[in-house]
């Protein structure tokens, strides 16, 4: 398995059981509807320690993310995976970093982009049986992706995205130290480490992937490390062994190898490839590191560079993540709430049933299948959950992967997941793989429209990496054309389609935070395998969003600020209206934020957090109902809107 750089490490199993659930009766009538939720759960942990030394026991903390409610910080027993209790951690929907301090308390770093949440700080005193919320670290940073304490304990440091910064959190006096971008440009501060003497090494992306050593304290950047490979990505996890640095790079082409750097000699000793799994010096037992390549465990001599295979492979779903020892027996976790046990002695391992609680996940997308039943893919967890407008009830399959957009092409579904930009037709009961982009450095497949005999997708590229692209594939035979780069740069957000051409609409933001300048509309000829046309519809913009063509075969757009109509021979802008504001000037990165579709004489879209009746005439907008964060018409003529996990209809009446 490949972990790249993504919020979602779940893998996409082949043979998942579907779960049935029944419902009220659907309404009737016209107008907006309450739905409830759809059966979309999982367990994500992303973020978890193993505190080996705890007085009452070795314990596991991990905290299983939610969609709108509190993240909930698990502890369970090491030795058995007993759940010992979940405590919520408030305004924090999840959390990639946790750490165990000297005194055995617990720091966890969340995050959550609503205003006034964004990453916060949290203690948990396992001997209270306390959770203290300890404030916004860096105002301004949503996410908080990785903390570590110093070796006394008196220091807690975190790392933030969208602007890459490093904190310190005095333990004494419960104060905030900003440290600044430790490499200015990039985004994110990944991951952390501390040596015994108190300096600090900070990986980050996704731009450069270098590791800045700061002196103990983090106020002076006293090295930058250059990676021992080329490209973009992460130094996404960071270790120090004794007199090594351990870094697992996360890269724009999808490998995952872990540099090994001599800090006496400061030179890099070695490269391992194909480095899957989390927390890389998790596994250390003297000169021994236990790492998982190609899903199976390996031991990793740190003297020779001798890899040597153990044959265990049953961690869990998701990512595996090693995270110390029990005597002879190595301890870890899977990203899916799985503890796994290995024994060196043996070679054996087990692997131990969650015992955390699932969650209900935020509605990723929804689309009309072919059986009359509206479908939806979970955030981040994954799944894939049916509706029946006739009867209410809803099916389950929980064992596939977040799908980013789908679509139902010549009576098939298709759907298109992340990481890795990933074809699939849903077959009824399981997914089949049709196409992988993720070697063309392609991640997000929101766009999916049927054009004609071809499947057509737009993706936006992996983190670090500029240029989406427009991917066409035949199911029927396999073909496939993939344009990368259509609009040098830009990621493929929006598609339509008529008379053999597709039109798409760009994001100028790829996968890092500089646009590639105004976002653009363009027009590719299938049988001429040609672009026709590519203009700039909105002055300004940096992305525009969702297009359809309405009754009269006019083409219309929706931006998160302006609704424009072109001329689909030339690309011009008809006309526009500028419907609300939105501020550019901070975008960090902006890609799908609208909806589009036509229906019974009207426009129906969704932009920024609302759903609207549009009228083509006038180009008026009514506004239906806030707030919605997706929009899908159903097999029924009727809209289908989510927010976060909860399922909503509007039943359109003439």
């Amino acid at each position: 398995m490949r972990v790249i750089a993504a919020i979602l490490l779940v893998a996409l199993c082949l043979t998942a059981p579907a779960q049935a659930e029944s419902a009220a009766a659907p309404p009737t009538g016209c107008g907006f509807g309450n739905l409830g939720t759809l059966p979309l759960k999982g367990i994500t942990t992303a973020g978890t320690a193993l505190d080996a030394g705890h007085p009452r026991g070795p314990r596991i903390y991990s905290v299983t993310s939610a969609a709108s409610r509190e993240a909930l910080l698990g502890i369970r027993d090491a030795r058995d995976g007993r759940l010992i209790g979940e405590r919520p951690l408030p305004l924090a929907l999840g959390s990639w970093a946790v750490t165990v301090a000297p005194d055995h308390s617990v720091y966890v770093g969340s995050y959550n982009g609503t205003a006034g949440a964004m990453g916060r700080l949290f203690r948990y005193d396992p001997f209270t049986d306390r959770v203290s919320e300890l404030g916004i670290a860096i105002p301004g940073e949503s996410f908080v992706w990785t903390v570590a304490t110093s070796p006394d304990g008196s220091a807690v440091y975190g790392g933030t995205s969208p602007t890459g910064k490093l904190f310190r959190y005095d333990t004494a006096t419960g104060t905030y130290a900003d440290l600044g971008t430790p490499v200015p440009g990039d985004q994110l501060v990944r991951d952390l480490a501390v040596g015994g003497d108190g300096t600090v090494y900070a990986g980050v992306g996704a731009r450069s992937m270098k590791v800045a050593v700061l002196a103990p304290g983090g106020g002076t950047v006293r090295q930058v490390i250059d990676p021992p490979i080329e490209g973009t990505g992460y130094a996404y996890d960071v270790h120090v062994s004794g007199r090594y640095l351990l870094v697992r790079y996360a890269t724009s082409t999808g490998t995952n190898p872990m540099g090994v750097y001599d800090l006496r000699t400061r030179r890099w000793k070695d490269v391992v490839p194909d480095v899957d799994n989390l927390t890389v010096g998790g596994g250390r037992h003297g000169h021994d590191l236990h790492l998982f390549q190609d899903d199976e465990l390996v031991r990793y001599d740190l003297r020779s560079g001798k890899v040597t295979r153990l044959g265990f492979t049953g961690y869990g779903k998701g990512a595996a993540r090693p995270l110390g020892w029990l005597g002879p027996v190595l301890v870890g976790t899977s990203s899916t709430g799985h503890i796994w046990h290995f024994d060196r002695r043996t070679g054996q391992g087990r692997l131990i049933e969650s015992t955390l609680t699932p969650l209900h996940v935020t509605i990723r997308s929804m689309g009309a299948g072919p059986d009359g039943r509206l479908y939806a893919g979970g955030f981040f967890t994954g799944g894939l959950a049916a509706y029946d407008p006739a009867t209410g009830e809803a099916e389950f399959w929980p064992e596939v992967g977040q799908s980013e957009g789908m679509v139902t092409h010549k009576g098939r579904l298709y759907l298109g997941v992340y990481p890795g930009a990933r074809i699939y037709e849903w077959t009824g009961s399981a997914p089949e793989l049709l196409l992988d982009l993720g070697a063309q450095e392609q991640d997000r497949p929101f766009a999916m429209i049927s054009a004609g005999d071809w499947l057509a997708v737009g993706t936006v590229p992996r983190a670090g990496t500029h240029g989406g692209a427009l991917g066409l594939l035949d199911p029927a035979t396999g073909r496939s054309v993939i344009k990368r780069d259509i609009v040098p740069g830009h990621s493929v957000i929006g598609l339509a389609y008529r008379d053999g051409i597709v039109y798409g609409a760009t994001s100028a933001f790829g996968g890092t935070s500089t646009p590639a300048g105004e976002a653009a509309a363009f027009a590719y000829d299938i049988a001429t395998d040609s672009v026709l046309w590519r203009t700039t519809p909105v002055a300004g913009d940096l992305a525009l969003g969702s297009i359809t063509f309405d009754g009269a075969g006019r083409l219309w757009g929706l931006s998160p600020d302006t609704l424009f109509e072109l001329d689909p021979a030339t690309g011009r802008t008809v006309r526009s209206v500028r419907h609300e504001s939105y501020p550019w000037a901070g975008a960090t990165q902006v890609w799908l934020d609208t909806h589009l579709v036509f229906h019974q004489g009207s426009l129906w879209g969704k932009v920024q957090g609302k759903a609207y009746r549009i009228d083509p005439a006038t180009m008026a907008f009514a506004r239906i109902v806030r707030p919605v964060s997706t929009m899908a018409l159903g097999p029924d003529g009727h809209l289908y809107l989510s927010r976060y996990e909860n399922f909503f209809t509007y039943r359109i009446c003439a």
